[in-house]
């Protein structure tokens, strides 16, 4: 097993995974290090860690989202009409083509997302999913996958782990270097944390983005 790894616990129906997944992808890549990515359902992980959102919260979340997209072009016009929604699809699709078409899960994953904050489609049924991966994958991938159970109950081992390690939102980013326990980070605005703690470089986020294209 290579050290240093990051696992990436992430769900299709949060924001933040989004927005930390395009910060994910760029600290990968500047820091030379294997990032594992694993979806999870995160409406169980906050209702097992009695979690809730304040109604004066989410407004706020939303617009911190455009600031963060204005500052790094991470393409978010808002959220769908139908929020939240049931990921249960998606998050299946995007198990099986970790499992079995890894070199896709990536650009699938972007390709969700986008429809979801970008188009502001909610990627909830089997056709929803299909149209966002268009040209991606074969579209009968998406039947294949939910129709495994086992596919399901990776999803909901994934759920599980995060719960044990006492996660309580999305996305839950686990660190894992040479000769010490693996370290619990939460959220898209951990990555100077997560910096130091594995002595590598960290940018601001304007620098980060201007330096590759997503």
């Amino acid at each position: 097993m290579s050290y240093p790894r990051i696992v990436f616990y992430f769900d299709c129906a949060s924001s933040f995974s989004y927005i930390g997944f395009e910060f994910m992808e760029k600290y990968r890549q500047l820091w030379d290090i294997p990032v594992d990515y694993r979806p999870f359902i995160l409406a169980d992980v906050m209702a097992n860690a009695h979690n809730s959102f304040s109604p004066n919260k989410l407004p706020y979340l939303f617009t911190d989202l455009k600031r963060t997209s204005a500052i790094t072009k991470i393409p978010f016009r808002g959220v769908p009409k139908t929020y939240p929604y049931d990921p249960r699809v998606a998050l299946c699709t995007l198990q099986y083509l970790k499992l079995h078409y890894p070199q896709k899960l990536t650009q699938a994953m972007r390709a969700l997302w986008q429809m979801e904050y970008v188009q502001r489609q909610a990627p909830e049924s089997a056709d929803d999913v299909k149209a966002a991966l268009a040209g991606i994958v074969d579209p009968g991938i998406v039947d294949v996958a939910t129709s495994i159970d086992e596919i399901w109950d990776q999803v909901l081992q994934n759920t599980e782990s995060v719960k044990q390690i006492k996660g309580f939102g999305a996305p839950t980013i686990l660190v894992y270097k040479q000769d010490s326990p693996p370290q619990m980070f939460f959220g898209s605005d951990r990555f100077e944390h997560i910096a130091m703690y594995l002595d590598k470089e960290f940018l601001p986020m304007k620098q980060l983005f201007a330096t590759t294209k997503l």
